[in-house]
């Protein structure tokens, strides 16, 4: 295994997760303004997101880690997120009958949820590809944990 490879994964994981915190902003700040509820609803959103991720990634990684479907995580956070400046606008509309607090928030979980969720999923994946014994689980947790959150 190269240990490069998963460090380089990691990183880039780690730092899709910020860029699409702070676009977040970028892209729903003209119709909501960035206002306290814009940040709230995205770092809402992120977290449980996260927390999902984390959930699901352990889940998934111990089912059988592969470079590949690591790989395949972040191609479909990847086009997700490329999605979404085709599907912005219909969502916004959809929305915009129910006020601002309720339409950013489920603007940020329908257009970020999903690629962020998927981002959350590379770091316990990551570790159980990282990691060929019990003795080094808490090195490696501590080690790809410190290089994603590095790129923060």
């Amino acid at each position: 295994m190269d240990i490069r490879r998963l460090y380089v994964v990691v990183s880039m994981s780690g730092a899709s997760v910020l860029a699409l915190e702070i676009l977040g902003t970028r892209i729903l700040g003209p119709f909501y303004g960035v206002s306290l509820f814009l940040w709230s609803a995205l770092i809402t959103v992120t977290l449980a997101a996260l927390s999902v991720g984390y959930l699901l990634g352990g889940h998934w990684a111990d089912k059988g880690a592969t470079f590949s479907r690591l790989y395949a995580l972040l191609i479909l956070a990847g086009l997700w997120f490329i999605l979404i400046p085709w599907i912005k606008y219909p969502v916004l509309l959809l929305l915009e009958p129910f006020g601002l607090r309720v339409a950013v928030l489920f603007a940020s979980v329908i257009l970020f949820f999903i690629p962020l969720a998927l981002l959350g999923m590379v770091s316990p994946y990551a570790l159980k590809l990282k990691t060929h014994n019990l003795g080094e689980v808490g090195r490696s947790a501590g080690t790809l944990y410190a290089v994603s959150t590095l790129v923060h």
